[in-house]
């Protein structure tokens, strides 16, 4: 999906509106799920990704269940390499996982050589910037000091309208990871990234996980059809949103 062109006056701050309606998505939308839709548009690429390590305690079941996304993209990429700010866990990859494509640093606080010698296609920061806490300041280092080194960056974060938020409204609950700081939008994310003088290009809404339609499945979980309906006529319900952006 594309914004108007009209969206970007908007997002650019040229024009005013307090209660713009914005065209985020359309029925019967194709059921994207998230890791697949990273591991297409980064099928034989460049890539960085941010945040390799994940949750380290969760590493083994993640691999054990193929949701361990690192493992994924390093499958289908030319070169994946991996940065994080997670030293044990950088440790534990290389010598307990064999993952030697991996280091430990601040993408932006630091100069990072190994991305300014080489050209990549694609930063990828998978559920990151919710964790920062000062996302646009983060987002305008990285390109100030990468921007001739990262073509693109493909970023994916909490949606905002997810069912799972509208329905816990009804109990009165927010579920919610307890070190996120933002919930986002398209239009949000968009005024973000264009404000640390990045060039959004497109964005889907995605499920997060892989979920099995086939019918054996669907009939021992009923919840399954709802899902897959909501999600087909309402993508905006989904429960990722991910950006794509030119760097």
């Amino acid at each position: 999906m594309k914004f108007d062109n009209d969206v970007f006056d908007y997002i650019s701050g040229s024009q005013f509106s307090n209660g713009a309606s914005i065209k985020i998505a359309k029925s019967n939308e194709i059921i994207y799920n998230r890791f697949q839709l990273i591991e297409s548009l980064c099928a034989n690429k460049n890539i960085i990704h941010l945040g390799c390590v994940d949750h380290l305690p969760l590493i083994s079941k993640k691999i054990e269940k193929n949701t361990w996304l690192h493992a994924r993209l390093c499958k289908v990429t030319k070169r994946c390499l991996g940065i994080d700010i997670n030293i044990e866990g950088i440790n534990y990859l290389k010598d307990k996982l064999g993952y030697n494509d991996v280091i430990f640093g601040d993408i932006a606080y630091e100069n990072i050589g190994e991305i300014h010698n080489n050209f990549w296609n694609f930063l990828v920061m998978g559920e990151i910037l919710e964790h920062v806490d000062n996302p646009c300041f983060f987002l305008q280092q990285i390109r100030e000091k990468y921007k001739n080194n990262i073509e693109k960056l493909i970023i994916t974060v909490p949606n905002a309208f997810s069912w799972q938020n509208f329905i816990n409204v009804f109990y009165h609950r927010e579920l919610i990871n307890t070190d996120h700081r933002y919930w986002f939008s398209p239009y949000t994310l968009a005024k973000i990234l264009f404000k640390a003088g990045i060039q959004v290009e497109e964005f889907y809404f995605c499920d997060s996980f892989d979920r099995d339609y086939r019918m054996k499945f669907i009939i021992s979980h009923p919840s399954i059809i709802f899902q897959k309906f909501l999600f087909k006529m309402y993508p905006a319900t989904r429960l990722t949103l991910l950006m794509v952006a030119k760097l």
